[in-house]
This record gives C-alpha cells, sequence and structure tokens, in this order.
C-alpha cells in the first residue's frame, strides 16, 4: 500500500469520528433564552361595549383601536412586564327624537361619543419558552385613561373631560415567523374596564377587545 492509499485510508477511518465529537453549535440556547430582550409591538384592535355601557350608551362595536407598546422580557423567568399606550374611540348615531335642555325641548339627531388614550403598564405570564414558535400568556394591566366624552343633539354637544382609572385582564399568544426569530404576530383578547361616570355612564366603561399586533424583538 502507497503512502497516498495510506493517508486516505486514515482519513476516512479519523473524520466519522471527529464528527462525533465537533461541537453542535446549532444546538446551543437561543440567545432570546440565555439574555433578557426587548419587544415593540404595534396593535390594532376590535372592541366590543359590554354591560351596562353597552344597555345605556353605545352597542357598536368599535375598529378605531390602536396602540403601542414595549415590553421587558426577563432572563430566566416566565414573566415579562412593559407599557403600553393607545386610542380607543366609539360612537352611535340616533334616530331624530325630542330632548330637554332646560326649559325648551328640541329635535335633533343625538350622536353619542366617547375617546380614550389609556396609559398602562403590564405583566404577562408566559406558558412557553422564549424560542417557542408559539407562547401564549396571560396579562394584567393597570393605568389611566384620559378620557373625551362628547354627546351631539344636532350642532350643539355636551362634553365631559376627565382622567379615569383603567384595568385589564387578557390572554394572548405570540407566533414568530421563524424559530429564535425577531419578528411575529400578536393575538390578544382582553377585558377593559374604566371608572367613570357621568350624563347616561352610570356605571363605567367596560369593553371586550380583540387585538392582532406586529412585533419586533431583539436583545
Amino acid at each position: 500500500m502507497n503512502k497516498t492509499a495510506l493517508i486516505a485510508f486514515f482519513f476516512a477511518a479519523a473524520l466519522p469520528a471527529f464528527a462525533q465529537d465537533a461541537p453542535k453549535i446549532y444546538t446551543l440556547p437561543s440567545p432570546f433564552d440565555r439574555y433578557t430582550h426587548y419587544l415593540a409591538t404595534a396593535r390594532f384592535t376590535g372592541a366590543a361595549p359590554l354591560g351596562s355601557f353597552s344597555d345605556q350608551y353605545i352597542s357598536k362595536s368599535s375598529f378605531q383601536n390602536f396602540s403601542a407598546s414595549l415590553e421587558w422580557v426577563l432572563r430566566n423567568s416566565p414573566f415579562s412586564v412593559g407599557g403600553e399606550v393607545g386610542s380607543t374611540y366609539f360612537k352611535e348615531r340616533l334616530p331624530r327624537a325630542l330632548y330637554v335642555n332646560g326649559e325648551e325641548t328640541i329635535s335633533a339627531v343625538q350622536t353619542r361619543t366617547v375617546s380614550q388614550y389609556p396609559i398602562e403598564v403590564f405583566g404577562n405570564y408566559h406558558f412557553l419558552g422564549k424560542a417557542s414558535n408559539i407562547q401564549p400568556y396571560v396579562q394584567l394591566s393597570g393605568g389611566i385613561s384620559i378620557l373625551d366624552y362628547v354627546v351631539y343633539y344636532g350642532s350643539l354637544s355636551n362634553q365631559d373631560q376627565k382622567i379615569a382609572p383603567k384595568y385589564g385582564i387578557g390572554i394572548g399568544s405570540k407566533f414568530l415567523f421563524k424559530k429564535d426569530g425577531s419578528f411575529g404576530v400578536d393575538v390578544r383578547v382582553k377585558y377593559n374596564g374604566t371608572s367613570y361616570k357621568h350624563d347616561y355612564i352610570e356605571n363605567g366603561i367596560s369593553s371586550l377587545d380583540g387585538s392582532v399586533g406586529i412585533f419586533y424583538r431583539w436583545w
């Protein structure tokens, strides 16, 4: 056997053993598991009024609601904390009717509106790991809502502006576009309540919100 054949035989025998002992880099934990990371989400929301808010003031659902959030995902923990700001708007127009204004009775088309600009902090509990393609979670939130209540009687209006406490509880899931990726979709269903009383609204503003968001995460 010549030298060339002997060398080829040696490498043919050694390479399988070397391959078995070589480190498998792709089995390392995801950096999103190893480090604290951050997550920004832009969200579109549809909201259905609930309870006395629906019965006494506005019964129509709203699709003019948006929010943005920044989330801090803790290392070696299923928890994350963050903040969210947004805009919600409910509106309903009623048929023409007679309304009493002091000693005057007017015939008008009434338009009911309420705008909210919530500022909240939240905490999420995730059920699966941070590298999972699907990451279901539950959420608790609390904060304030900057309210603008306006009822129009034709060209006349009755307005009230206030800052009120706001709270919520939700359940949702994040879906990564690819494993260990930075982009994904966040789907959430959330109950929102605001402690507010004025005119037609006697027991606060409550709604069930369904939202879809696009998120980006980094570390």
